[in-house]
């Protein structure tokens, strides 16, 4: 059972969490300890600084450091933590890292001088956000190890998965993967974090096709987190992009590595060629262009920015684009050049009408 208190820390008893999943990136790390993680806050607080702060470090200075939404913590578990007396604990930051982020730069800006482990601030400091930085109401929440991580992915899910506080996708994922792997259902995961199952098993596919990139000797130094946005686009229900991988959902793989090849090469810069699939929309294109005749082409290497839209190819599309030509030809006025290329589109025209 989770049992949660309102409890007044001073900001120096809070330990960013190095696992956070904001900080989340193309490096697969193993989870850090608590014992770790005090000696990592000043790397942890640099990587935070890195998102976007600035607002909410003016936002605090300017209206104070409102406290509509607590922090939420948990006891950081360590032997000499054990020790201390309640107000020398140590607690680790479930959810509020960047506010408590933005305190601590804002501290680091406005510190003087330390003098025995007192901080002697400037004097243009706001009084009340120095006392607040004494002062700091937090929740705190006790149970077992699986409670409290239950409980942070529910938090994690209601602000950060389905809530108004996005995180980008490749951080969901990532929660989604490493909640599986604790040997939870997707319908579990989804019960937790505020998604379908359906969602979750999509995400999760995504993630391992990230993770199947990341383990390629050839690309593993050119993936970015971006990638997995990519590569969850040739995972889409229109199965074609599935079907040319090959993907297994046994083994959460893809299976044909000539065509995988070709998509990592795709996705990633190179010296010889601009990057093909830039963007989802690039992917989503690509996708559909593998259930046309334009297929082999993909597979000889030619150029997705070279072949018409896959909406163009379909009977509405054709007539759509079309009458949009006509319209546009109608309405417009042509120079010289301009007038020698519809020429030979007229010519063109008739060769294929038989005129």
């Amino acid at each position: 059972m989770i049992v949660t208190k309102d409890i007044k820390v001073k900001l120096d008893q809070l330990v960013l969490d190095p696992n956070n999943y904001r900080l989340a990136d193309e490096k697969e790390e193993n989870k850090i300890s608590d014992k770790d993680a005090e000696s990592l806050q000043g790397e942890t607080l640099i990587r935070l600084k890195k998102q976007r702060l600035g607002e909410l470090k003016d936002s605090i200075l300017n209206n104070g450091f409102l406290e509509m939404e607590r922090i939420v913590v948990r006891l950081l578990k360590t032997k000499e933590n054990e020790t201390h007396a309640d107000h020398e604990k140590k607690y680790i930051v479930v959810e509020g890292n960047r506010r408590s982020a933005a305190l601590m730069s804002i501290q680091e800006d406005y510190t003087e001088k330390v003098d025995k482990g007192k901080i002697t601030y400037k004097q243009t400091f706001n009084n009340d956000l120095k006392v607040k930085l004494e002062n700091i109401n937090v929740q705190l929440i006790e149970g077992d190890d699986k409670k409290i991580q239950d409980y942070s992915a529910t938090l994690m899910g209601i602000r950060h998965v389905a809530g108004p506080k996005k995180w980008d996708g490749f951080q969901s994922a990532k929660l989604i993967n490493d909640l599986f792997y604790e040997n939870r259902s997707f319908t579990e995961i989804g019960n937790l974090i505020g998604i379908t199952n359906r969602e979750v098993g999509r995400r999760f596919r995504g993630y391992q096709a990230f993770k199947q990139m990341k383990s390629n000797l050839d690309f593993q130094d050119l993936v970015e987190s971006r990638h997995y946005g990519l590569l969850l686009e040739f995972l889409a229900s229109s199965k074609s992009g599935k079907t040319w991988l090959e993907w297994n959902d046994l083994t959460y793989e893809f299976e044909n590595k000539e065509n995988l090849d070709i998509v990592y090469k795709a996705i990633t810069p190179r010296e010889d060629c601009q990057l093909e699939i830039r963007n989802p929309a690039d992917a989503r294109k690509f996708v559909s262009l593998l259930s046309t005749s334009f297929k082999e082409d993909i597979e000889k290497g030619k150029s997705i920015h070279d072949m018409p839209d896959p909406e163009d190819l379909k009977p509405t599309g054709k007539l759509k684009r079309i009458i949009s030509f006509k319209s546009f030809i109608e309405r417009s006025t042509f120079n010289s050049t301009e007038e020698e290329h519809l020429s030979q589109l007229l010519n063109l025209i008739k060769t294929r009408l038989g005129v």
